[in-house]
């Protein structure tokens, strides 16, 4: 079949830079591990320590600083509009307004005329979004739940500063956004009776954005303060083969959540990862919340039990040379799902729209974590590797067969998920043009794209309407 669709020339401009954001991820480390020397609570000796919660604070602020301050200085240009090529709105239909992604951030160019009136607005318009999300808080019992505690005392710290800043921010920012009434404002008109000035859509899209930090940022912060007090007393001297597997393994989730946690917590247009829109359809949301807790709690071990225990960790025991080729797989492919992570920089987010990402492993596949991440779970888990052990170890090859297929056919139902996870992300990502030039470059350029020209289940579809990137005479004519 022959693909008559435009080719861009190039891959499209990543809206991060790789090695500021590897500078940040050595500040996060260093920080994780000067903060070893210190206990996390008093002891006897009366000397100096660290609590975990502002140790969690510190080692996220040591990922955030190094990138706030570099983009600032060396990323300014490209804080400027887009060049006209990529200002295509996009369509109404996917977020129930057109978006006009060039005009979303901030004009730099502007003399910072803030609207007494608008700044007011705006404030009750950010209450009255908080305040939603504290009664969801208070109401839904999920989040009485001890594993939530780190955010809570977390929140002691940073609503006081919230409270100072937010109000600062706010004047400063209206006086210089392209586009001024935003979802804040929409809401505080909303509030205040105008029914006729208010937008539904952007206060959809403004509740969705919302929806999406207070739903991840508590659980993914919760995880970071666990793995940062695993860190913080983790005993060198005791570990064997496989604990050091599991320390470096931390580690890497470690990294991963640092940047996690500080994407969903700074969302500011002064940074320019603020969110462009929030992905609006069910078939969005569902395959991928369910793939957090409470969610997978409830569905994983029901549908999707795949694994056993004849693990990889503990059927290679008795050959540690396999062991280690073993664990250098699945830890390489936990670099690249943490490489993944690291290549959004601040503006790691579920669900959302923050920046088209291109750079990392992005320059090699649209998907490289859930890529790795699913390749990761098939050598950890060896589902079908049971009737294999029972028959070499002389106990018979039958009996074994149907149980391995249960399991195998289960992790499949897993990469499913993800598999649906990413093409719904194609098709919210494919609303911003500068998506749709790198999606179409990575078909023809990207290690998966012999899959896509075989099968054309797996093939990049972007919105008609979105067909609008450059073409190269030699590469616009017809394709096998």
């Amino acid at each position: 079949m022959n693909d008559r669709r435009p080719q861009p020339e190039a891959c499209p401009v990543s809206a991060t830079v790789m090695w500021i954001n590897w500078i940040g991820v050595a500040c996060m480390v260093v920080a994780a591990c000067i903060l070893r020397q210190f206990p996390n609570a008093a002891d006897d000796s009366g000397g100096f320590y660290v609590p975990a919660v502002a140790a969690t604070l510190i080692v996220a602020a040591s990922f955030a600083i190094p990138l706030i301050i570099l983009e600032a200085i060396l990323l300014r240009g490209r804080r400027s509009p887009r060049p006209p090529e990529d200002t295509v709105p996009g369509g109404p239909g996917l977020v129930g307004h057109r978006v006009d992604y060039s005009a979303e951030g901030v004009d730099w160019h502007s003399r910072g005329d803030t609207d007494a009136g608008r700044f007011v607005t705006k404030m009750i318009g950010l209450w009255a979004t908080l305040a939603v999300i504290a009664l969801i808080y208070s109401v839904v019992p999920e989040y009485s739940a001890t594993l939530f505690d780190p955010f809570w005392s977390m929140l002691d710290y940073a609503i006081p500063a919230f409270l100072l800043v937010s109000p600062a921010y706010f004047w400063w920012i209206d006086g210089r956004m392209a586009q001024p009434e935003d979802g804040y404002w929409h809401v505080g008109a909303l509030v205040m009776g105008w029914s006729d000035r208010v937008n539904l859509a952007k206060i959809r899209q403004h509740a969705l954005g919302w929806l999406v930090k207070a739903f991840f940022l508590p659980l993914m912060f919760a995880y970071f303060h666990g793995n940062i007090i695993n860190f913080r007393t983790a005993d060198f001297s005791s570990l064997d083969l496989m604990g050091w597997h599991y320390f470096f393994y931390n580690l890497l989730i470690l990294v991963d959540l640092g940047c996690i946690v500080v994407g969903y917590a700074m969302t500011m247009r002064l940074f320019d990862n603020h969110i462009r829109s929030t992905e609006p359809t069910w078939s969005g949301w569902i395959p991928a919340v369910i793939c957090y807790q409470p969610f997978w709690g409830l569905i994983g071990p029901q549908y999707f039990a795949y694994r056993t225990d004849m693990d990889w960790a503990s059927l290679l025991a008795p050959y540690p040379y396999l062991q280690v080729v073993f664990s250098l797989i699945i830890l390489g492919l936990m670099a690249i799902y943490t490489w993944a992570s690291v290549s959004f920089g601040l503006r790691f987010s579920n669900l959302t729209h923050r920046g088209i990402i291109t750079n990392g492993p992005y320059r090699f596949s649209k998907h490289p974590a859930y890529l790795s991440k699913n390749l990761s779970w098939w050598f950890e888990a060896l589902p079908f590797i049971a009737p294999f052990v029972f028959g070499f170890r002389g106990a018979g090859w039958n009996g074994h067969w149907v149980g391995a297929a249960k399991h195998t056919i289960r992790l499949l139902g897993v990469n499913l998920i993800y598999y649906i996870r990413a093409r719904t992300e194609e098709r919210h990502l494919s609303h911003d043009p500068v998506y749709v030039r790198y999606a179409l470059w990575m078909e023809r350029h990207g290690i998966m794209a012999w899959t896509q020209r075989l099968v054309s289940l797996v093939r990049y579809a972007p919105p008609r309407d979105r067909v609008d990137v450059d073409v190269d005479a030699e590469d616009a004519g017809p394709r096998p």
